[in-house]
This record gives structure tokens, C-alpha cells and sequence, in this order.
């Protein structure tokens, strides 16, 4: 497959010293791999929302500018569909009753495959932040079935799936780099590809990740080169 390497130097600031790699590999047609690099790492599943991290959320996932959100979540709290959203709390306290507010969304038939495997873990314990509001929990649905549509439907989904997302594992992803080498001079290929989804599934279209899978590549492998700039 294609790749771009970039020059293990990344910027360069001085022309002559650019001038000079780019002297060092003209006319270059082959390279070889001299490393591959992989490190696994895990990413742990967000923190539940308190109302500033809602509007920062909706405004990248659906361009609703903080004010609206807030008019939404509140008309969704008066209407029983989600808990009170003025707080900074982003922790979500075992009195609530997660296992009945999980049965509750499985009635939803969207949401039913997800709530029922989270219902056939281990424990349900979400991943709580560090702010704490002494007033009101972090935001959660409340498990009752809305008829929304529109920009409420969204910010709705958007709270139920991040609410399951808290209860979900840490994903799995890795990243590879592969060295190669153009006359003594070294050029990198980086990429990052999800080995287990984990709490990505629950997520769904809200998580954002680059995702560019390398191609398996062996140390002393030719890599052809194409262009050079």
C-alpha cells in the first residue's frame, strides 16, 4: 500500500541543512525498512458529562452552539428524559440505580443490544471524573422513552451513549512506525489503528479517531518511493 513518510527531523529551519537531505536522496528510487516500531496503549472511557462538557461535545459533534444545548438538555430535564443538567459534577453516584436506568434504555430498541451487554457484566462501575457538584450528579437519561426529533433527538442520543460509554473498557489501539531508510537518511511512517473497540461501541458515531493502518512491513523490506519533496 501507499504511505508518506516524513524525515525523521520532522521541520526544518535551515534550508541549506534541508538542501542537503534532499541532495543526500535525489534520484533515490528504493528505501529500506531499518525498524518497526508497534506500542500498544489503552484509552480509558470518558468521563460522564456535567454541563460544560455537553456543550463542548455538542458543538463538535453537531455544531449546536453552548446556548442551544443548554435550552435542549433543559427542556429534556422538564420533560423527565434526563437529570437535572446545571451542574459541574462529571461523577455519577451508585444511588442512582444504574442497572434499573440500563433496563429502562433497553426498552428503547435502539439502544437494547448495548444495555443488555453492559447488564451481562461483571459490575457496573463508571468511569467518574474529579469534579463533583454537592447538589446534582453528573447528567444521565433517566430511562424513560422520549418522542424527539431533531436537534433534540441528537443531544438526547448523545447523553444516553455517553452515559453507557462510562461503563464500557478501556479500548485497545496501537500504534506502528516504521523507519526507513533512503541513503543514510531516515524517513518515518506513523499510523494508529483500534485492536478492541471497548467502550467505542457504546460511542458509536460520536467517537473521533484517525484511524490509517500500515501496512505489515518486516525490517531489510524495499519500499519503492514515488516522489520525494
Amino acid at each position: 500500500g501507499d504511505i508518506i513518510a516524513w524525515h525523521i527531523k520532522d521541520k526544518f529551519w535551515d534550508k541549506k541543512e534541508a538542501d542537503k537531505v534532499m541532495g543526500n536522496v535525489k534520484g533515490c528510487k528504493k528505501g529500506k525498512v531499518s525498524r518497526v516500531e508497534k506500542t500498544q496503549f489503552k484509552q480509558l472511557p470518558p468521563n460522564p458529562f456535567d454541563l460544560t462538557s455537553l456543550q463542548v461535545e455538542a458543538y463538535r459533534v453537531f455544531r449546536i452552539q453552548p446556548k442551544d444545548t443548554l435550552s435542549i438538555a433543559q427542556d429534556l430535564y422538564t420533560s423527565g428524559y434526563i437529570s437535572y443538567p446545571r451542574t459541574s459534577s462529571n461523577q455519577l453516584p451508585s444511588k442512582i440505580g444504574y442497572s434499573k436506568i440500563l433496563s429502562l434504555l433497553a426498552n428503547q430498541g435502539r439502544y437494547k443490544e448495548l444495555c443488555s451487554r453492559l447488564l451481562k457484566g461483571k459490575s457496573l462501575e463508571p468511569t467518574n471524573g474529579n469534579k463533583t457538584d454537592p447538589a446534582h450528579p453528573a447528567i444521565y437519561p433517566t430511562g424513560i422513552a422520549p418522542k424527539l426529533d431533531g436537534r433534540s433527538a441528537r443531544i438526547y442520543d448523545l447523553i444516553v451513549r455517553r452515559f453507557m460509554a462510562t461503563f464500557g473498557e478501556a479500548a485497545l489501539r496501537e500504534t506502528m512506525k516504521i523507519y526507513i531508510d533512503v541513503n543514510k537518511e531516515i524517513f518515518v511512517a506513523k499510523g494508529t489503528r483500534t485492536i478492541d473497540k471497548g467502550w467505542f461501541v457504546y460511542y458509536g458515531d460520536y467517537v473521533k479517531l484517525e484511524e490509517e493502518e500500515l501496512p505489515k512491513v518486516k525490517e531489510r523490506d524495499v519500499v519503492d518511493i514515488k516522489k520525494i519533496t
